[in-house]
């Protein structure tokens, strides 16, 4: 037997094979009639009609293979919609089934303890999971399913996979051994025989004999010496009480089981129907949705996969449609409120410093200074992100602009995460900056108190027209006579508090943040929806791709001999590991440990030098520009050389336990290397402990030198929490979207809430929207005027 939901599967498989590969009507028409023969058509009471329909489907192939090709193709198209119909028709539930499951409304502004099932105690051990009243009830929805449909035969058994079976004892026996009861069964179906085992459940020994039929669910495993065997199976008594269904599997805690979670859910699923759906006929017709209180019964009790799907995907376009209402509203709060100064000017600092520069800028350097001039020119804050691969020159378009605001008569501010950092680009910027009369200083919070107190004060009157430093700018004691820019750099690293402090030290200064890594195109429209992004992808000519190789350990040799012939050819090496000290828990190679051996033993006629980031800024500073001066053939470091330090001269990488980092951070490293037209190689040391999946992932790694494509797959392996801290970037925790695997749909939701605020820019006429949002998202988002 075959559900029904695997027969339209099956034949919309067929469909697609004769209409985009081979074109083969009999055997279209072969499988659309012999697999309907196998239908359960019994599977579901609503099936009633079943048969009917399922005949004029087959009437309409019954010739197929004596038509000619033009009708042979239309009424394969015309098949991929027949399936939707006969999905809609069977595998939803209809607003009769709907009505008969939810027929009395629950109230969900009532205390969670009054709930039934529930009780002041159950309702402490449900709010310690989050669950704090009657709507998060609902709303947790079960984390996979159990599908309990199709009864199968023995014969059918595949190992490692999950089976519903209907058989009868040939034998059971109870024997406890050393304090352990285990129960042992014999079943068969007569097409073959299965072995049960269940350990210290005592209580279902009581339940089994050799008389009825008994359903039985579980996993089987390969037995060498016999049948299939199934531990701790489910087991119940084939009677009328068994029904098909797909059943829900929460999440669960101490003292609740999966029985229990699903009875207090049935006993007040009534709570659905205080949901209000907030979408017109149009979008649930447009984007194909089901309607919201549907949607949320169909999550804990699907009628088909089909129905599951579609609930997962209306609930989650509506959240991401609520979420992207609240940003493109904020956006446009901030444009048309927010009162800014026009930083408009005619000076030819730009050009001059333009013509000083050593190479040419890319077309989309170009590009991005055009975008945040025209938001500087305006008397409206600029708020823009400029994102762009390792080395594609955002920091020179980031001094294009601060030089545009010293022009207009305004102080500049750049924050970056660590000292060295700050230290590097304080460096570089000073002597790009100087000779055009911008005056550059650096605050950070290991310089002399003596030191900082005179740089506050000349930045408070106005002598210094750029500083950039750490967190130390955001100290209450700095003031600016006039700051007119605000950059910051590596923006993932600062919260959007720190940010919004440093903002507050100007009268509406212009923001410009930048980004190390970077940023998926779904992530940029959701934890930064309400700036305005500017790509660089575009890298300078001449620069060749670093070329990156997963390298067993075993090969080490080879691999010192080519870096000591790149330092040979007058180039420099980095050699990185994770970790500074020794850890009992992970077996790693310090740096400092591995810095001594490869010093005295390996490249005793080079010169190497060693930084981490528990040195002190000063010999950080010191081993730094020995390094940039060639003082040092090979620097050993962790991963404080991870963003900002620009070596031309260093054409090779070694990465110790890769593994160990996320790929963003590998592709930040790797940009170390690769600054200039000379070939750059970069090594990923794996061993024997590396496993498959990381190794994998190594792989994937290496195979593409393009950022952004590294970024699309981390943010698929790990997620846009881990991806880059996003819960203080003003990305909620969704309760049921994924912006990687609904990133579709956030492009569909980013439409239609454009539509909706272009027609209703204050939602006057959208309440429900309005209370939706303040429900959903509550002190997680900011509404700013929402309504």
């Amino acid at each position: 037997m075959i559900l029904l939901e695997e027969y339209l599967s099956e034949c919309e498989e067929l469909f697609k094979e004769n209409l985009y590969e081979d074109l083969n009507p009999l055997k279209l028409k072969s499988g659309i009639i012999g697999n309907a023969k196998h239908i359960d058509y019994d599977e579901r009471p609503s099936f009633s009609g079943l048969k009917e329909y399922i005949q004029k489907f087959i009437s309409y192939y019954i010739n197929i293979d004596k038509l000619e090709r033009s009708r042979v193709l239309k009424r394969i198209k015309n098949g991929l919609d027949l399936t939707d119909k006969l999905r809609d028709r069977f595998l939803l539930y209809s607003e009769e089934e709907l009505s008969f499951f939810l027929d009395k409304k629950i109230e969900k502004n009532v205390p969670l303890k009054y709930l039934k099932g529930l009780g002041e105690r159950r309702a402490k051990q449900f709010s310690d999971q989050d669950i704090r009243k009657p709507a998060d009830l609902i709303w947790r929805f079960p984390r996979v399913y159990k599908d309990k449909r199709k009864i199968q035969r023995t014969s059918e058994i595949i190992a490692d996979e999950e089976i519903l079976l209907k058989i009868k004892l040939e034998n059971f026996v109870l024997k406890r051994i050393k304090g352990l009861t285990i129960i042992t069964a014999l079943g068969t179906d007569n097409y073959g025989q299965i072995l049960l085992k269940w350990f210290n459940q005592e209580y279902i020994y009581k339940t089994l004999n050799r008389t009825d039929e008994f359903i039985v669910y579980g996993t089987p495993k390969e037995n060498n010496f016999g049948p299939y065997e199934f531990n701790s199976p489910e087991i119940m008594v084939f009677d009328e009480n068994f029904q098909k269904e797909i059943e829900p599997v929460y999440s669960l805690f101490a003292g609740m089981t999966n029985k229990r979670m699903i009875n207090i859910i049935k006993k007040n699923q009534g709570l659905i129907l205080s949901e209000q759906n907030i979408f017109s006929q149009e979008i649930m017709e447009k984007r194909n949705l089901l309607e919201k209180r549907h949607s949320i019964y169909s999550m804990h009790f699907p009628k088909s996969f089909f129905e599951s799907k579609k609930a997962l995907k209306t609930l989650s376009f509506e959240e991401l449609y609520l979420f992207e209402i609240v940003i493109l509203n904020r956006k446009r709060i901030f444009k048309e409120k927010s009162v800014g100064i026009s930083k408009k000017n005619d000076n030819d600092l730009i050009k001059k410093f333009m013509n000083g520069l050593p190479f040419k800028l890319t077309g989309d350097q170009k590009k991005a200074f055009e975008e945040i001039k025209e938001d500087l020119d305006l008397e409206k804050p600029m708020n823009r992100l400029i994102q762009g691969d390792v080395g594609s020159g955002k920091t020179v378009v980031a001094e294009m602009a601060i030089i545009y605001n010293f022009c207009a008569g305004y102080q500049s501010a750049m924050m970056v995460p660590t000292s060295i950092l700050a230290m590097q680009q304080y460096k570089k910027m000073k002597k790009n900056l100087q000779n055009i009369g911008i005056n550059v200083q650096l605050l950070i919070g290991n310089m002399k108190k003596s030191e900082q107190n005179e740089i506050k004060k000349k930045i408070r009157i106005g002598e210094i027209d750029l500083v950039i430093g750490t967190h130390a700018l955001i100290s209450d004691d700095v003031e600016f006579k006039d700051l007119g820019l605000v950059v910051v750099d590596e923006q993932h690293r600062f919260g959007v508090k720190q940010r919004e402090t440093l903002k507050k030290k100007g009268q509406f200064p212009d923001i410009l943040v930048m980004s190390a890594t970077p940023i998926p195109r779904t992530l940029a429209l959701t934890a930064y929806g309400d700036l305005d992004v500017t790509s660089i992808k575009e890298m300078p000519k001449g620069r060749q791709p670093v070329r990156t190789n997963v390298l067993i350990d075993s090969r080490r040799d080879q691999l010192y001999k080519l870096m000591r012939d790149e330092v040979r050819r007058g180039h420099q090496a980095f050699i990185i590991y994770p970790l500074v000290e020794e850890s009992e828990k992970i077996d790693l190679k310090a740096a400092t440990k591995e810095y001594e051996y490869l010093r005295n033993e390996v490249f005793d006629d080079l010169k190497l030098g060693l930084i981490h980031g528990r040195m002190k800024d000063s010999e950080k500073d010191e081993i730094m520009d020995k390094f940039k001066r060639n003082d040092i053939n090979v620097l050993v470091s962790t991963t404080v050389v991870e963003v900002g330090i620009d070596i031309p001269n260093a054409t090779m990488m070694v990465i110790e336990h890769p593994e160990r980092f996320g790929l963003a951070q590998l592709h930040q490293l790797r940009g170390r290397i690769g600054r200039s037209s000379i070939k750059s190689y970069c090594f990923l040391i794996i061993d024997n402990r590396t496993s498959e999946e990381a190794a994998d992932r190594l792989r994937k790694f290496a195979s593409t030198s393009d950022g952004f494509k590294v970024a699309e797959f981390d943010l698929e392996l790990r997620g846009p929490g881990e991806f880059m801290g996003v819960r203080q970037h003003g990305l909620p925790d969704f309760k049921v979207a994924d912006i990687v695997r609904d990133k579709d749909l956030l492009f569909q939701a980013i439409e239609d809430a454009e539509e909706l605020l272009k027609n209703d820019p204050d939602l006057k006429e959208h309440e429900a929207i309005v209370e939706e949002i303040k429900e959903r998202f509550g002190d997680s988002i900011d509404l700013i005027e929402v309504g």
